[in-house]
């Protein structure tokens, strides 16, 4: 089976993914009014449409989901999610945004929109194949960021990490490849378990929602500089 070839679509927040392997996937969704750039990168890579087969969701906040309910109507594509986001998802307005430091409150009013709100179509749990789309790639729960975040991990190795860790400084216009912890975190020593969990499942490049790609080989380095767990020391980012 070939690797899938990933094209990532910059948004004003966040980078979403078209992953093309034996159907078109969309990783992310962007945030709310983004849902025709996000279709004319589509459409730039010779993609109509209709052809997405799948609209896959790493976490339910509003830079991730926000065109998400636009776009399946464009496309016709179901919404794939983990149900641990659903309360956030069906509100149409993220919660628990806690900031990793301090500082990170005064990004509070940037991300902090509400979005249209949707249904899960195909709920997406621990070890899930996404086979049946045309991607090859299974899942694997990494919460902390956000109770149903989760991480895509392709056949070869790579990884769809969404907000589970970021790369860079200003939403990875400097720095993208230099791994961090991202702003906000629900639950700090979940988030390093399950930074921990993708190493451990991977082996190649790390797409994450915010800069990057990142390297698994620096990624590694850089863990290694942080607390073995966020209990027992102020997070490093």
């Amino acid at each position: 089976r070939a690797c899938p070839v990933i094209h990532p679509i910059r948004l004003r927040l966040s980078t979403a993914y078209l992953v093309c392997s034996e159907r078109p996937v969309l990783v992310d969704a962007g945030s709310p009014g983004e849902a025709k750039r996000i279709l004319r990168a589509v459409k730039k890579r010779g993609v109509e449409p209709r052809d997405v087969a799948l609209i896959v969701a790493t976490h339910g906040h509003a830079d991730h989901v926000g065109a998400a309910a636009e776009l399946q109507r464009l496309t016709g594509a179901p919404i794939a999610a983990h149900r641990g986001d659903l309360p956030m998802i069906r509100a149409g307005r993220m919660s628990n945004l806690v900031p990793v430091r301090p500082r990170h409150r005064i990004l509070l009013p940037l991300v902090d929109r509400r979005f249209e709100s949707f249904e899960i179509d195909v709920p997406l749990s621990e070890g899930a194949s996404l086979g049946k789309w045309g991607l090859p790639a299974q899942v694997l729960e990494t919460p902390g960021h956000s109770p149903g975040s989760i991480t895509l991990v392709t056949a070869d190795g790579d990884a769809f990490a969404g907000d589970v860790l970021i790369g860079g400084f200003l939403g990875g216009l400097v720095q993208p490849s230099r791994p961090r912890l991202p702003y906000f975190a629900e639950d700090l020593p979940q988030l390093y378990d399950s930074i921990d969990r993708v190493l451990a499942a991977t082996n190649g490049r790390l797409f994450v929602g915010h800069g990057g790609p990142l390297d698994h080989p620096a990624v590694t380095r850089w863990r290694e500089t942080l607390p073995l767990t966020a209990a027992i020391g102020a997070p490093a980012t």
